[in-house]
């Protein structure tokens, strides 16, 4: 059976814990991936030291060589230069689900991959999320306990609340350290000028930006055929539809919705990535991984 098969929705929702979730969409994402995702974990150039049996050759230095004659190796300091900053919006549309995982569930599962992969190449990981505001925030940490931390606040998050992704993302910007990689999850239930706003802020912070849209297939197509009562998972407010009547406005409203997400996006440098949830997990992973 082949990896992208075994790795759809309805397959992890049968795995308990999720870490082994995430690991599973890991390494199918991975495999076959050559270059690091991220360029965090770097070595800086500190001093000369002169050759001794045993050194690794590959630091000689030549040219120090060809000028005096002498054989002298480079030595490095390994320091991290970048974060990874995970951003999900919690809000009670987030719990929609029209198959085994919920929009929420699924966006813990990518953000639990990527936080394995950084702790892998030694990057720091922060976690925020929220609704209407920011609910919490773990600060950049890199190793194991940091992990822990992240899979385990991500394990216990729950839908709730209105949609305000103007304010979440302008109080999760100020707590953005520099050349860092930020992964925005969210359904983008909102108007795409207030999160173009929200936005902005957090671009300044970051070298790259993904935002990462998450819909279901009921929501990305709509209904074919009937009558349903439609209830707003943040309002409470209900309302009978005929799907022969109301697709095809639907669909338009999306459309223009869509349009203009991409271009307030384009304008600010985010990559924008449309995530549908019955996809296999491991392809949207490798989707929303930045490019190197």
């Amino acid at each position: 059976m082949q990896l992208k098969t075994v790795l759809t929705p309805d397959y992890l929702s049968h795995i308990l814990g999720l870490k082994l979730r995430a690991q599973a969409v890991l390494e199918g994402a991975l495999a076959g991936w050559h270059p690091s995702p991220f360029h965090g974990y770097s070595s800086e150039f500190s001093q000369y030291k002169g050759y001794s049996p045993g050194d690794d050759m590959k630091h000689l230095d030549w040219k120090v060589f060809g000028k005096r004659d002498h054989l002298v190796v480079r030595q490095y300091r390994d320091e991290t230069n970048a974060a990874v900053h995970l951003v999900l919006d919690t809000s009670a549309s987030m719990g929609y689900k029209s198959g085994s995982l919920s929009k929420l569930d699924y966006a813990c599962v990518l953000a639990a991959s990527l936080t394995l992969l950084a702790e892998r190449q030694r990057d720091a990981v922060s976690l925020a999320h929220g609704g209407e505001e920011m609910q919490e925030f773990l600060p950049p940490e890199s190793g194991p306990a940091r992990t822990r931390d992240v899979l385990r606040k991500l394990e216990s998050l729950a839908p709730a609340g209105e949609t305000n992704l103007e304010t979440l993302f302008a109080e999760v910007a100020p707590r953005i350290t520099g050349q860092s990689f930020v992964f925005l999850f969210t359904d983008l239930w909102q108007d795409p000028a207030a999160i173009a706003s929200g936005l902005q802020r957090i671009r300044r912070k970051s070298k790259t930006t993904t935002l990462v849209q998450l819909r279901t297939s009921d929501e990305a197509e709509f209904f074919d055929e009937g009558t349903f009562r439609l209830r707003d998972l943040e309002t409470g407010e209900e309302l009978e539809v005929s799907a022969a009547q109301a697709r095809s406005a639907y669909l338009e409203a999306m459309q223009i919705h869509a349009a203009q997400m991409a271009k307030e996006c384009s304008k600010l440098g985010v990559r924008l990535v449309p995530i549908r949830v019955d996809w296999p997990c491991d392809l949207s992973l490798r989707a929303i991984l930045p490019r190197v």
